[in-house]
């Protein structure tokens, strides 16, 4: 591609580094730049802004916190990436707020400046008394915690009886197909004979939280 787009200057690029180390380098400064803009945006916004938290483990069993963070900018709403961290020993809220806290210390920011705290159900994040929502609470009562959930979870409750029970008929009919590895291969088979876009379904577990609207979207695009 270099030879064809690039022949004229094909020599001057050969002359430019482009190890691991300098690519690596030039990443890790862009996203230092990015990260740069979005604390300039939140430290001179007048609006307070919002977190929104999710503790997951990996493949390789090492817990990691994901943090984004919700602002006004330029009358939008805007929501960009905050930070990545590993949970290297326990996942309590302790070890959360810590990460949290170092974040704010090392980038001049405060919980004042917090309007509300975002965060699965899990009980690390929201549990009674040992979750990350209650030690935020004790340590800022003006911020508001609550769980990305439960307007799915309302959505589901308050849906007309006909569609509630479509709903529960497709539900069960994807759980059907997942739960054997066998259905699964005929499933795909028949996908791939059918021509359609996807060969696989998202399972629904109400323990992997998984929202039924990916669930029912998945059927919908197969037919």
């Amino acid at each position: 591609m270099a030879n064809i787009m690039l022949r004229k200057r094909l020599k001057e690029l050969s002359q430019i580094l482009f190890s691991n180390d300098t690519i690596s380098d030039r990443i890790e400064d862009m996203s230092k730049d990015i990260l740069a803009q979005v604390v300039a945006d939140l430290i001179s916004n007048k609006a307070k802004f919002s977190l929104q938290l999710d503790e997951t483990t990996d493949i390789s069993n090492l817990s990691q916190l994901t943090v984004f963070v919700r602002y006004v900018k330029d009358d939008v709403m805007t929501e960009d990436f905050s930070f990545h961290k590993p949970l290297t020993t326990t996942t309590k809220a302790a070890n959360v707020q810590k990460l949290v806290d170092n974040f704010f210390k090392d980038n001049s920011l405060s919980r004042d400046m917090v309007s509300a705290v975002c965060s699965d159900g899990a009980p690390v994040m929201l549990g009674r008394k040992p979750g990350f929502g209650a030690v935020v609470k004790a340590d800022a009562p003006h911020i508001v915690t609550y769980c990305i959930l439960y307007r799915h979870a309302l959505a589901t409750k308050t849906l007309p009886p006909k569609l509630a029970e479509v709903l529960k008929i497709v539900v069960e009919c994807v759980n059907y197909v997942q739960t054997s590895a066998l259905r699964q291969r005929i499933f795909s088979k028949l996908c791939k004979e059918m021509g359609s876009e996807f060969e696989v379904l998202l399972y629904h577990s109400n323990i992997r939280r998984l929202f039924r609207e990916q669930v029912v979207l998945l059927p919908c695009v197969c037919n």
